[in-house]
């Protein structure tokens, strides 16, 4: 948070408002809380508080703990484990939404007067949350099979 604004990183280009979405978010917990106290604070109250607050904007919210990270993971030695790496987060929230319209929405929401503070009384319960980086992405989803082989296979 900046200059007591939350989410003014949401303020974005007008030509970007008809496109399919994503918001990424990285988050870390506390370090006076484990990860166990993480999640389920994050499951049980602050979830609930986005479903309350911005729910009939997203047409897909996920959670993920990673379990297991490594870096270069196709270069392992055969008969090796690849080695864990920490990628210092402790959950990557997935935010769907229809268009970039309900992105500006999520960001008015964010930051009405009225429930800013309950946001960020709650994420200081469980957040770093100088450390949260947020991303907009332009998914594209291939599903689980293709419908064509590619023309082309790169070696």
């Amino acid at each position: 948070m900046r200059g007591g604004r939350r989410a003014s990183c949401l303020r974005l280009p007008i030509k970007w408002m008809t496109l399919m979405a994503k918001l990424v978010f990285f988050l870390k917990r506390k370090s006076d809380i484990t990860p166990e106290q993480f999640r389920e604070h994050y499951e049980n109250s602050h979830v609930r508080l986005a479903q309350k607050y911005i729910g009939h904007l997203l047409t897909g919210y996920v959670r993920n703990y990673p379990t297991f990270a490594a870096l270069d993971p196709s270069n392992v030695p055969a008969g090796t484990q690849p080695s864990p790496h920490d990628i210092g987060y402790d959950a990557i929230t997935e935010m769907r939404v229809k268009d970039m319209a309900a992105i500006e929405e999520i960001g008015r929401i964010f930051n009405d007067p009225a429930i800013q503070p309950v946001l960020k009384a709650d994420e200081r319960k469980f957040l770093d949350d100088k450390a949260t980086v947020m991303i907009l992405c332009d998914e594209r989803d291939t599903g689980v099979a293709f419908t064509q082989e590619p023309t082309t296979v790169l070696a």
